[in-house]
Order: structure tokens, then sequence, then C-alpha cells
């Protein structure tokens, strides 16, 4: 049986970068990442072909970590001489429900170009400039919005295939279609499961959990309590733009009053837009997400599209589906298991992990590592499991 100096359990987003991240940054080691399915497949959170990156966020400890983010995907593009990233403006608005939230986005905005040398860079509108800015939409008078120049679309699918390619040239393992059944904790943890149909056990001297959907089948047989988490299966819509109309904004979109909405502009389809809402999403199990599909009610989305979005349909083209899982602050957790120092886990990134991945990978290494160098250590407390305690 061989061991393992490393073993990451999850090749998702989160998972991909940690393995990345252990083989590219510590001495040798050996590392294996495990998948439950096939690869590529869409089973769980991180396909598809875009995500917005960003740092426009309400919370500072959200903020501080994207400079850091976006560095990592940079590198990776250099490293993989492969374009992953499109800068792209993003558009935050707001009317009066959701003044307090774009009021601490700006706050962070500026706190963090403060510290980056300006590479960080946007504007605020007031709703005259916000029409005259943006006249595919038609927002009311009491939208106001800012303007994120230094955020951008990630190429969601393209991203994780090179994560998991630069892993493998650097000598990481991948064994995908490996279901684990249960983690055994110990000196050298124990990882089993099925693989092509015979059952195996992998052993590792640390392991790292990044299970996405199945965080609560996974991690809470370690921790002995309930994790605070909802799986959610999200609809995701894509709508075409009409003929002859005013268009559509050419930014990505959030949208901090009711519904939370979200929008990325024409980068995957031809004259489709991706516009949503997690207020569509219904509770599912991921082993069961396919049973009892109804077509989502999406009335909601409908009539904001009508209502502020001349320039598209006002019928979804596509619905593609996908899976979040939830805290109750829409926070991930990210700690390690009580008692078992060789054992973290990251989960719970509420649709906004994919993003910051290079982080959480950098995170769960220090966990991991604590005696390790200092410039790489993020500050925990805002992800840690105590918090619901």
């Amino acid at each position: 049986m061989e061991k393992f100096d490393y073993i990451v359990v999850g090749a998702g987003i989160e998972g991909s970068w940690t393995a990345y991240q252990l083989i590219r940054d510590l001495q040798k080691p050996s590392v294996l990442l495990l998948e439950r399915f096939p690869l590529p497949h869409s089973r769980g959170s991180s396909h598809g072909q875009t995500r917005i990156i960003r740092h426009a966020y309400p919370e500072s400890f959200h903020t501080a970590l994207m400079p850091r983010a976006f560095r990592e995907w940079r590198q990776l593009e250099k490293d993989a001489q492969t374009d992953l990233l499109i800068s792209k403006p993003l558009l935050c608005v707001a009317d009066e429900s959701g003044y307090q939230g774009l009021d601490n986005t700006i706050a962070r905005l500026k706190e963090e170009q403060a510290k980056s040398n300006n590479t960080i860079s946007y504007s605020e509108l007031t709703p005259k400039e916000l029409t005259k800015e943006f006249p595919q939409a038609s927002f009311s008078k009491t939208h106001r919005g800012c303007i994120e120049y230094s955020a951008g679309i990630l190429l969601a699918d393209k991203c994780l295939a090179t994560v998991q390619t630069q892993f493998k040239k650097l000598g990481g393992v991948i064994k995908d279609g490996f279901v684990v059944t249960s983690i055994i904790p110990g000196e050298q943890v124990q990882v089993k499961g099925h693989h092509q149909g015979v059952e195996k056990t992998e052993m590792g001297g640390k392991v790292a959990i990044c299970p996405g959907p199945w965080a609560k089948k996974m991690i809470e047989p370690l921790l002995g309590k309930k994790l605070p988490i909802k799986t959610l299966r999200v609809p995701v819509f894509y709508w075409k733009v009409k003929k002859g109309g005013p268009g559509a904004i050419p930014a990505s979109f959030i949208d901090h009053g009711a519904g939370e909405f979200w929008g990325i502009p024409e980068v995957e389809y031809k004259d489709m837009i991706k516009l949503c809402s997690h207020s569509t999403s219904d509770e599912a199990d991921p082993d069961d997400r396919d049973k009892s599909f109804a077509h989502p009610n999406h009335d909601d989305l409908t009539n904001y599209v009508r209502k502020f979005f001349p320039g598209l349909e006002d019928t979804p083209s596509i619905i593609e589906t996908c899976m979040y899982s939830v805290t109750p602050d829409n926070v991930s957790i990210i700690d390690t298991i009580p008692g078992e120092p060789n054992i973290a886990y990251a989960c719970g990134f509420s649709g906004t992990g994919f993003k910051k991945a290079p982080c959480v990978g950098l995170m769960l290494k220090g966990l991991l590592n604590p005696e390790g160098p200092n410039d790489d250590l993020i500050p925990m407390e805002p992800f840690s499991f105590q918090r619901f305690e």
C-alpha cells in the first residue's frame, strides 16, 4: 500500500489549488488528489465556463484576500502559458434596500486601493451617472452604483483543467472515480473508498478535505457534530439579447439590493447574457440532485429582467444547474478537525469560492503546516468553525 505525504479529497477548484500549492511550495512531497467522479464532470460546484473575480466585497476579510488571489491566478497563467482571466469591469448597484451593502463595498475598495499602489481601481456613480454610463439598463432614480475596473472573468472549466495539469506536471497523482466512504484519523490517515469497483484504502500523513456539496456527509462523522450548511441546487439562466434593442450592459453585474441578482456579459454563448439570482435555488441531496427536478420558478428573475434590462428577452433560453453549499453567514468554513491537526477541511463557499480558491489552498496548506513560512499565512478567524459554537 502506497503512502503519501498529503492526500487531498475533492478535485474541484478548492481541492485542486490545494494539491497544486502543496506540491509546488513544499519540499517535493508526494501528493494524491482524489475525485469521486471521472474528470471532467458537472456534478459539483466548479464546472461551467465563467466566474466573476473581483475585489468588491462588503466584508474586509474577503476583499483583503483578493490581491493575493489575483496574483496567484496571473502566475498560473504565466506558468501554464495560457489565458485564464479576462479583464472586465464589474458594476455594483443598489437601491435604498441595498445602500448599506454598496457603501460597505465602496469602503472596502477604498481601503484596499490605498494598500495596493492603485492596482485596484473603481469609481462611484450617482443615479444620473449610472443612467448615462449604462443606457442599456433602466435603473430607477434611487439606484446608485460603483464600477470596479480591476475586476474580471475567470474561464472556469479552463482554470480547473489548468490547475490539475500543472499539479500533474510537478509529479502529483490524480485518481478520479474514487468514491470516498470514510476517513479514519491517525498518525497515518486512512482514506477508504471504492475505485473502479474495488475497495481501496489510501494512506496519507496529512489530509485536506474539500468535499463541495458532500461536506455534511464527509465531515460531520469526523467532527461528531452538525455542520451549519445547506446544500442547494442552483439554476443558472442565460437570456438572449434582443435584436434591435438597446443591448446589454458591457460589464459583470451585482445588485446589492433584494434578490441577490448577478450577471456576466456575453462570453459563453453568442448573444447570451448570464443573469441569475440565488433566490431561485432549492435544497437537494448531492447524490439525488436530479430526482424530482421540476422546472425552476423564475418569476422574480423574469420580472427583474423586464423591469431593468429591456435589451434582454424576458424568457431564459438556456437553464443549467450547479450545487452550492451555503453557511448561515455566507462565509466558508476552513479549519482542522479538533484533536486531529493533520486533517484540515474547507467547505460552505456559498457561491463565492471559485475566485478565492488560490487563497483557500494557502490557508489549508498553512493549517496542515503551522510551522511553515509566515508569508503564506492568512488570518483564519473569519473562517473558523468556532464562530458557530
